[in-house]
């Protein structure tokens, strides 16, 4: 047997095999013939199939296990999975979500939850310390959609603050109560 020249190479001659090697050792969570949660309904944006889908998958991973990760290319909806899995996880109770995004993809992560779930509320944390000066945006901020731009506006507070809250059972209902 001829040893592949390049990856494209191997790939082609090895796909089958991997493919299914893949499928044994991954078994997929939600299959295309599986029903999909109503809840996928109520998203301000219809995703495609393929998209509630994965989302399904991230829901049904989330009740084995404490974590999962949606892996995929640029432009395939992972922000939309992922919003969409943490509405059809709450099962239409109130819930408190964190996403942790690098600093060049806050305001797009923003601007999706906006557009996709509905009711939602989203705070920027800032900073985590009490601010020493009045320079820049610190602390804990809430942000809405204006004409597609995220602005600053509505609670602000800081960590410190929501800790010492002593009305509150959880940090949802301290963000709320404000």
């Amino acid at each position: 047997m001829q040893l592949p020249k390049d990856i494209n190479d191997y790939l082609r001659a090895w796909a089958p095999e991997l493919g299914e090697r893949i499928l044994q050792t991954y078994p997929p969570l939600q299959g295309f013939d599986d029903v999909a949660s109503p809840l996928t309904g109520q998203l301000l944006r219809k995703p495609f199939p393929a998209q509630t889908l994965a989302m399904m998958g991230v829901v049904k991973r989330w009740t084995e296990a404490r974590g999962a990760a949606v892996i995929a290319e640029c432009g395939t909806g992972k922000t939309l999975i992922s919003l969409g899995a943490v509405h059809v996880h709450s099962d239409r109770k109130p819930f408190t979500a964190l996403a942790m995004v690098p600093p060049q993809l806050v305001g797009k992560w923003a601007r999706e939850a906006f557009q996709t779930l509905p009711r939602v509320r989203v705070f920027f944390i800032d900073g985590l310390r009490t601010p020493t000066s009045s320079v820049g945006n610190v602390g804990v901020n809430e942000v809405r959609l204006h004409h597609g731009c995220i602005i600053r506006e509505g609670l602000r507070t800081t960590l410190t603050e929501l800790r010492q809250r002593t009305t509150a059972r959880t940090a949802g209902e301290q963000l709320t109560l404000f």
